[in-house]
């Protein structure tokens, strides 16, 4: 069963961008969470997060990543796809 990913971002933020476009361009399935959003916040908070971007990548917790810092084959083996 393939795992899910889950960006947490902000619109202004770069690396974010970065890592959606990333994500888009390789048709890797993923849900997007806009931190201006207080329930995103939240969530982002009680994670433990504190830098964006941060992703959740199966049981894989980032943050603060380049886009370049992970390979698309690399995302792929850790959502078993």
């Amino acid at each position: 069963m393939e795992k899910k990913i889950y960006l947490f971002g902000k619109q202004d933020c770069g690396l974010c961008q970065g890592w959606k476009k990333k994500l888009e361009n390789f048709n890797v399935q993923f849900s997007y969470f806009d931190i201006d959003d207080p329930d995103n916040l939240t969530d982002f908070t009680l994670m433990g997060f504190t830098k964006i971007p941060a992703l959740v990548i199966g049981e894989n917790k980032f943050e603060g990543i380049r886009p370049s810092e992970l390979s698309i084959e690399e995302i792929k083996k850790m959502i078993g796809s």
